[in-house]
């Protein structure tokens, strides 16, 4: 699904992933945020081809999910997450949270943060698998709400 077309259909998931969905976005967000700020410190801990990294902070740049300057007395740039990128955080922890529950790792680092009680709506409607599977631990399915 293009960007046009994933912003013209209505879904905010659809829309969100036609920013966020490739392999490597939320990776670089990442990067950026945790402090590394170069593009050669993010090729090598990301180990990702230069041609692709270039293409990729364009996109995230133009998207407004990181912002690129050049410091004073220097000539490389530098990135710094915007707003938009450092909203992100809660979606790392959920990811990290299903991660550790689904496929643990004792190897893994752990990483800690908080995340709001604010229910969101999504236009899905909770519905129980089944009277037998009620008490499970996963209780509920989600279909699209009528």
């Amino acid at each position: 699904m293009s960007v046009q077309n994933s912003h013209q259909s209505n879904c905010s998931i659809a829309t969100s992933l036609s920013i966020l969905g490739d392999k490597w976005t939320l990776l670089i967000a990442r990067d950026i945020m945790m402090g590394n700020q170069n593009f050669e410190s993010i090729q090598k801990n990301l180990n990702i081809s230069r041609n692709l990294l270039t293409e990729r902070l364009k996109f995230m740049t133009t998207n407004k999910l990181i912002r690129r300057y050049v410091p004073n007395n220097r000539k490389r740039a530098m990135y710094v997450p915007t707003q938009r990128c450092n909203d992100l955080v809660k979606i790392f922890l959920s990811l990290s949270l299903w991660a550790d529950r689904w496929i643990p790792d004792v190897k893994r680092p752990k990483i800690a943060g908080t995340i709001d009680e604010k229910v969101t709506e999504i236009g899905l409607k909770v519905i129980p698998f089944s009277k037998e599977e009620e008490n499970r631990d996963l209780k509920f399915s989600i279909r699209p709400l009528h």
